[in-house]
């Protein structure tokens, strides 16, 4: 993976360092440290210290629970521009995932010292990590209620229907192994209800490309209407 990144470029497109001025970005971007990671490899472990902020600038991440068994629950998955470690970070806690890579990725690393040094150079960086943490909370709480409170069928639906689409197209971001367990299913599963919803003519599947052609009928389907 032969890439030769624009740090300061990059940091300056993201959200989180977005209003910072000239100096302090030159400052974090001096900060960051690049960190390759071969797809399946392993960026922290469950238990491993947390000393820092990742953020991916190639490539897509998963956050696991792993169990005993072998199997994992997939928590979360990251695409480039996106920021992930800054939670347990301000703990002072180990971790409680692991963070595996999907694809051949490029990360930036950023030591939590640094990071305080910027909220202390500028309060409102700080305001925007707590945003950014709230947003997480949200998705996590969202996540629990369409485990707990939605069947099989209207999980994948509802993962369809908010994923971003152009033209009603939409296109699986990773693996359908990782998308199934974030969902809380089986691959098998997964495959077999997409399946389904193809045969009702409310999607057409190719791969992980999916195209949406009745958006009322699967709201019908996973509101009850």
């Amino acid at each position: 993976m032969a890439i030769k990144l624009d740090i300061e470029a990059l940091l300056a497109h993201l959200p989180l360092f977005r209003s910072l001025d000239k100096t302090q970005l030159v400052l974090m971007a001096q900060a960051s440290q690049e960190v390759r990671v071969a797809k399946h490899g392993f960026v922290f472990h469950r238990g491993d210290a947390a000393s820092g902020l990742y953020v991916v600038a190639v490539g897509g991440i998963k956050l696991a629970i792993p169990s005993a068994n072998g199997q994992e629950k997939v928590i979360e998955f990251f695409s480039p521009g996106q920021a992930f470690g800054e939670a347990v970070m301000f703990l002072d806690k180990p971790y409680m995932v692991q963070a595996q890579a999907l694809e051949d990725t490029l990360l930036l690393w950023i030591d939590k010292q640094d990071i305080y040094a910027a909220i202390d150079r500028d309060p409102s960086f700080a305001r925007r990590m707590l945003a950014g943490l709230s947003l997480r909370l949200h998705a996590l709480v969202q996540d629990i209620e369409t485990v707990n409170l939605q069947n099989a069928s209207q999980r994948v639906i509802s993962y369809l229907l908010k994923q971003p689409r152009e033209a009603e197209h939409v296109q699986f971001p990773f693996n359908k192994n990782v998308i199934a367990s974030k969902l809380g299913l089986t691959p098998e599963t997964l495959s077999r209800l997409l399946h389904q919803l193809n045969s009702k003519g409310y999607i057409a599947v190719d791969g992980r490309d999916v195209h949406i052609l009745d958006v009322p009928g699967m709201e019908a389907q996973l509101y009850g209407r």
